[in-house]
């Protein structure tokens, strides 16, 4: 045999070993999500907030309710002290921290040891990290000023500067007891301040005309002791101004009635350490090995302040990250009037970026420091709301890239818009899971967690008006929820109870708590799916160098086109991360990308810029509009004539395709928008249909090595039936079943040379789980076609695909196309039906209703107001067969909100979300049967009665609430409505109940 031969066979035995090994990688990864789906980890199971309002605590009913939490399929809970609103709504707890307190806090984290769950701790008592133990020294800062003019004379004066007036303006500030916190000194200066600076200037300078060089810097000067300035001032007259630091008053937000205190100073180092040594101290006597107990996490919520901003290491930090003295700058924090436009700009740019490194350092890297060796983790919503509703300037893909989890919010119908004065661009500031996605992506920290369903829609919703708004926030890249949340009720307290006044009531007080469990089953399976495989998009964002900075919600500020999603990065992740080679962006995550978007800057950090200029090198395509300037905003552009160049020479208005698309010049498109990028380099839509721009179904694309993901939702409040087309080929497509946990084939896809094709119907805001599988099986039908030209409306079980409309269809099969008729039968369910009511509210034990209708159309006081679990009862004479191919379904109609269904004796099992639909082709009998339907309602019904007829059923301190819409889109806040004026929900089994025989092909 010789040489040559020799080498092939060689060759091709690599190959072949290459090809099984990436085969028997493919099905490991395969194997591994199919288990993450059918046994999700306690990371991937959502968690509560408990909340313990006014620190009120019942330990006999807390071990209820975490019992309850471990019934329902949650992961555990974070503890979370906060006040009552009104704080007259349950009696007062002990005092956060105080020794009691820690008693109940141990209580707690040994009994979720006990059960397996994980407990959070919030570190205050509502939010703002502070507390009770927070000397002034530690206390949030901010600068104040005095200032007086002098005229100069020809020998030294001594010159009295009075000391800054300290008055605390609790209007100015978030929430908090409006008391005064502070301490005084007999001499009526604040417990804490610190001296600054002293600084004088020319009085009549013209507006917006100051140098740096017309200011001196007079401390040395000056007696604090005294008040008294010895200074020889130049000739004219002189505004002399003495900064001082001291507390800015600043609250823990929502204390409980004895837990009030001074929020911590959030920038500074040591008094982080002092905060959270304070507790830890306290957790570690009590509790001893964190290990042993079921603590997890600390938990920092919301950082919301307003008003002036200081900290001790704001100057050194300064002069560390912007390469300047900030001191003769001390006037620019009270006025911008003095100095010229372009160095405001460029003051708030570089106090912007020196404050966020401060909270990144400080506050979360330190707090990570001392958590992570004791076996904590730390977790916040450090992306948001944050500005401009609150003073946290910070760059949030960055800040959230610095926690162990980083987590965001998303609310149900009360976004809160924000439009840029720039842009004109609309953001919802209580969106924020696009942004918390991206910072877990590229840090590479794995859990997406949001706080969940926040809201002020009191009971007004189930499972199944929660669900779209969980799949909007996976399409964005949820993958873990934190729901807003489950409200501690000691004993005495009627149902439902005493409760926090914003969120989704998700405790077992609700009524239909019990059966919500395979609503978190839901939420589990997805997350664990998620957190398992990677996201994928084709474009890469960079979202600018500005700080405060927002990854605004997907496809409102950029968006690429339909079809086609995105990662953000930041400067941080650009100048350090990002790499380019074989025609790709790569990330250090492993993340390619086709071509690089950016955001428009005013002002392009130099270092960003030359970067780009090596990637245009190598050949990357980017787009982007030119900047006005590169460089520090200052009197002139940075003068590194290298940078300079770069800028004339970069930025390209070319629009013809053909020529992008053969050039190798390193040049930025400045005509070219990220969609017609993606078409000149001829990357097709990831996700397609013929109408994708209505955006009628969004998507997220996952990947675990090479078996994809694609989680599809219908965006609309009707029923939609596509066929989809996925970007990828030789892959066998199935269906993971979300609500049920199975798993099965799905038989009718067509697969072109890019794409595989899925005809679906969607019922509203219906959505599914699709995983391709590596490997080469031919499907099964590759088209079904209407003869009528109307849509296929398919859905797959895991009997075959289930065709619900009548007529004759084509059905194409290894190349061979015969015609198959459909012809369901559909049997009413008709006539009377016994209903029982829950004891407990007046409402009858057993009453007929001749035709099913809602209870609020029943005259009935006690019916038409009802709140709680009916049973309906019916025989039924079934005269339908199950014949070759067909199955036959029980489909209930409307239900408000959530039903248990028996047939014949069997469990079916919860329904909870559309279509409330059981196949029972295997407990149905011909001739008579036995339903029975249990349904529940929400709360919402029994507190409007109660508040018109003066009942007292329920007992709540809630008075108000946010009426549903229809549309989860709308973006308009919504006002609050007294319970009097308050519409009835419908509620019941509402119908048609329905027995049909349905049509599958297998």
């Amino acid at each position: 045999m010789n040489s040559t031969k020799i080498k092939i066979m060689l060759v091709v035995l690599m190959a072949t070993m290459f090809t099984m090994h990436s085969i028997a990688k493919s099905n490991e990864s395969y194997e591994s999500l199919r288990n993450a789906f059918n046994n999700p980890t306690n990371t991937a199971r959502p968690k509560v907030y408990w909340w313990c309002l006014n620190g009120n605590i019942d330990t006999l009913r807390a071990r209820q309710e975490f019992l309850e939490i471990k019934k329902r399929g949650l992961a555990g809970f974070d503890f979370f002290e906060i006040g009552a609103i009104p704080s007259s709504a349950t009696k007062a707890g002990p005092a956060y921290f105080s020794d009691e307190s820690v008693q109940y806090i141990k209580f707690a984290a040994l009994e979720a040891k006990k059960l397996g769950l994980d407990m959070g701790l919030n570190v205050s008592s509502s939010w703002n990290a502070g507390g009770s133990w927070i000397p002034a020294k530690y206390a949030a800062k901010k600068l104040y000023k005095s200032e007086i003019t002098i005229k100069s004379t020809t020998k030294t004066q001594t010159i009295t500067v009075p000391f800054p007036e300290v008055n605390i303006s609790h209007e100015t500030l978030v929430g908090g007891t409006k008391k005064q916190l502070l301490k005084y000194l007999p001499n009526g200066r604040p417990e804490y301040y610190e001296e600054i600076a002293v600084l004088a200037f020319p009085t009549n300078t013209p507006k917006n005309t100051m140098d740096t060089a017309q200011i001196i810097d007079i401390t040395k000067y000056f007696n604090s002791e005294t008040n008294e300035l010895k200074w020889n001032a130049p000739p004219g007259d002189w505004t002399v101004q003495r900064f001082i630091s001291s507390n800015s008053g600043q609250e823990i937000v929502l204390p409980s009635p004895n837990s009030a205190g001074l929020s911590i100073d959030h920038f500074e180092a040591e008094a982080v350490k002092f905060h959270l040594n304070y507790m830890l101290d306290k957790l570690k006597s009590a509790l001893g090995d964190f290990s042993k107990t079921g603590l997890k996490t600390m938990y920092f919520a919301s950082y919301e302040a307003k008003g002036g901003l200081w900290t001790p290491q704001l100057p050194s930090e300064f002069k560390k990250q912007n390469g300047y003295e900030i001191t003769k700058f001390l006037p620019y924090f009270f006025s911008n009037e003095l100095f010229s436009d372009a160095t405001n700009k460029r003051m708030k740019i570089d106090v912007n970026k020196t404050v966020s490194e401060l909270m990144i350092n400080n506050l979360f890297k330190t707090a990570r420091e001392i958590c992570n060796p004791l076996g904590l983790k730390v977790n916040c919503e450090a992306g948001g709301p944050g500005y401009p509703l609150y003073n946290g300037s910070a760059e949030p893909l960055k800040v959230l890239g610095s926690l162990d989890i980083p987590r965001g919010e998303f609310w149900v119908n009360y976004p809160l818009p924000y439009i840029d004065d720039k842009t004109g661009q609309k953001t919802d500031l209580l969106r924020v899971v696009k942004e918390v996605a991206a910072a877990s992506h590229i840090y590479e920290k794995g859990i997406v967690e949001q706080e969940s369903f926040t809201s002020f829609q009191q009971w007004q919703e189930g499972p199944c008006d929660m669900r779209p708004y969980a799949d909007r926030a996976y399409c964005e890249g949820m993958n873990r929820q934190c729901i807003h949340g489950f409200s501690h009720t000691p004993s005495g307290q009627k149902s439902p109870g005493i409760t926090y006044h914003a969120g989704t009531h998700f405790n077992n007080q609700n009524i239909w708590w019990s059966k919500a469990t395979p609503f978190v089953s839901y939420l589990s399976r997805l997350n664990s799916v998620f957190q398992n495989s990677k996201f994928y998009a084709d474009v890469l964002y960079y979202y600018g160098d500005k700080i405060p900075n927002a990854g605004a919600p997907k496809n409102t500020h950029f968006k690429v086109g339909a079809g086609y999603d995105y990662e953000i990065v930041n400067t941080d992740i650009l100048l350090n991360r990002l790499t380019y080679s074989d025609g790709k962006f790569k990330l250090s995550n492993g993340a390619e990308f086709c071509m690089l978007a950016l955001n428009y800057e005013d002002v392009m950090n130099p270092e960003v810029l030359a970067k780009l200029y090596e990637f245009a090198k190598q050949g990357a395509k980017i787009v982007g509009s030119k900047p006005q300037l590169v460089g520090k905003l200052v009197n002139n552009p940075n003068d590194d004539a290298q940078i300079q160049q770069i800028n004339s020479s970069i930025w390209s208005d070319e629009k013809d395709a053909g020529v992008i698309a053969k050039s190798n010049k390193p040049v930025i498109y400045t005509a070219v928008s990220p969609l017609e990028m993606v078409r000149i380099l001829n990357v097709q839509p990831d996700f397609n249909y013929a109408d994708k721009d209505s955006m009628a179904i969004d998507y997220i694309h996952y990947q675990k090595d090479n078996n994809d993901v694609f989680f599809v939702r219908n965006n609309k409040l009707k029923p939609e039936s596509r066929t989809l087309e996925f970007r990828l080929t030789g892959k066998v497509p199935e269906m993971w079943n979300t609500i049920t946990g199975e798993i099965y084939p799905i038989p009718v896809y067509n697969q072109t040379n890019a794409y595989t094709q899925i005809p679906m119907s969607f019922p509203a805001y219906g959505s599914y789980l699709i995983v391709f599988r590596d490997t080469a099986e031919s499907p099964a039908i590759s088209t079904i076609t209407n003869k009528n030209g109307e849509p296929v409306l398919i859905d797959y079980t895991a009997n075959g695909a289930m065709i619900a409309k009548n007529g004759k269809y084509e059905i194409t099969k290894n190349g061979k196309t015969k015609t198959v008729e459909v012809n369901n039968k559909v049997q009413r369910v008709d006539g009377s039906w016994n209903v029982s009511f829950a004891k407990g509210y007046d409402a009858p034990q057993s009453i007929e209703f001749p035709t099913l209708s809602s209870w609020t159309e029943n005259a009935n006081q006690a019916i038409k107001y009802f709140s709680g679990f009916a049973t309906y009862s019916k025989s039924f004479d079934n005269k339908l067969s199950a014949t070759k191919g067909n199955r036959i379904y029980l489909d209930l109609g409307e239900v408000s909100k959530i039903a248990d269904v028996t047939l014949n004796g069997k469990p079916l099992g919860i329904t909870w979300t559309k279509p409330f639909r059981y196949d029972i082709t295997d407990v149905v009998k011909n001739g008579k049967n036995e339903l029975k339907v249990e349904v529940a309602n929400t709360w919402s019904n029994r507190i409007v009665g109660d508040a018109l007829n003066g009942t007292k059923y329920t007992e709540t301190n809630i008075a108000a609430t946010v009426l549903p819409v229809k549309s989860i889109e709308i973006a308009e806040k919504r006002p609050e409505i007294p319970w009097k004026e308050v519409p009835l929900i419908e509620s019941g089994l509402l119908g048609p109940v329905t027995v049909e025989t349905i049509k599958l092909i297998k």
